[in-house]
């Protein structure tokens, strides 16, 4: 994510000097400094580059409060409200000293955060919680889904199907050609639909929920249908928790697109299809 760098001149630069002040910043005041205990400032910001895509972009209305950040942190790691919104404050002062607009403050701030809260929660971790590139396929990723309590299945080449535990059933796909995981949400419209019938149900879900769109698809073998997916790199590894939180979002996003559907000519009783 961090789009809203994009910009700015060398966001990548930029991103490294914002962490960098913040580690610094909190670890000088006493009274917060213990928010960064055990946790090295080298494998902070290499964490706040190489988990990035794995954050989901929310409506402007979520960023508004700052504790949502924290809200998913393991409780072994949590710290105190005061102590989080001093760190949030210490992180607004320190965008701002970069001359980050007033208007993307929150989102950014929420957004470094959430990687933050992860990078301190793996200094933590006793069991693994994130996959390394290398184990990165598809009977790896199922036994992470099962380990995990979702339902999970094989679903077909580089594809597992999670069926439930979600808002709507979702495929994640390995597409080892440019080494990413890509979310899937499909649902197939009923026999006689039209792909102006499904491009309604898009243009609809567009205007409602402009963050996460979707498409109508023409399909050669069956009906039309609704499509939505999120690619997700994994050259530097997996974050699982983050991913289960994306999952979980992107699932709740495809089932209110589907929502769009007035006419209910669309179906999620053979996902696969």
């Amino acid at each position: 994510m961090f789009q809203l760098l994009e910009k700015h001149k060398n966001p990548t630069l930029k991103l490294n000097l914002i962490v960098q002040s913040l580690f610094e910043q909190v670890k000088a005041n006493p009274v917060i400094a213990h928010y960064f205990i055990s946790v090295s400032l080298d494998a902070l910001a290499q964490d706040v580059q190489r988990f990035s895509h794995f954050v989901m972009a929310h409506p402007d209305s979520f960023y508004r409060e700052p504790l949502n950040a924290q809200k998913s942190s393991m409780p072994e790691i949590q710290v105190s409200s005061f102590v989080f919104e001093e760190v949030h404050k210490t992180l607004i002062q320190i965008l701002k000293s970069h001359e980050i607009q007033d208007d993307d403050l929150p989102r950014l701030s929420y957004e470094i955060l959430e990687i933050v809260e992860e990078s301190r929660a793996q200094f933590s971790d006793t069991i693994m919680m994130a996959l390394k590139m290398e184990d990165v396929n598809t009977e790896g990723l199922l036994q992470v889904f099962k380990r995990f309590k979702f339902d999970a299945k094989i679903a077909g080449k580089n594809e597992v199907l999670i069926e439930a535990g979600l808002d709507i059933p979702v495929v994640v796909k390995i597409r080892s050609k440019d080494k990413s995981i890509v979310l899937i949400g499909k649902a197939v419209s009923i026999e006689n639909s039209s792909l102006s019938d499904v491009t309604e149900i898009a243009r609809m879900s567009a205007e409602r929920y402009p963050i996460h769109p979707v498409r109508a698809v023409e399909d050669d073998d069956d009906w039309p249908f609704l499509f939505m997916e999120m690619p997700l790199p994994y050259q530097h590894g997996v974050p699982l928790r983050m991913l289960f939180r994306l999952l979980k979002s992107f699932a709740t996003a495809f089932h209110r697109s589907v929502k769009c559907d007035t006419r209910r000519i669309l179906t999620l009783n053979n996902p696969n299809r």
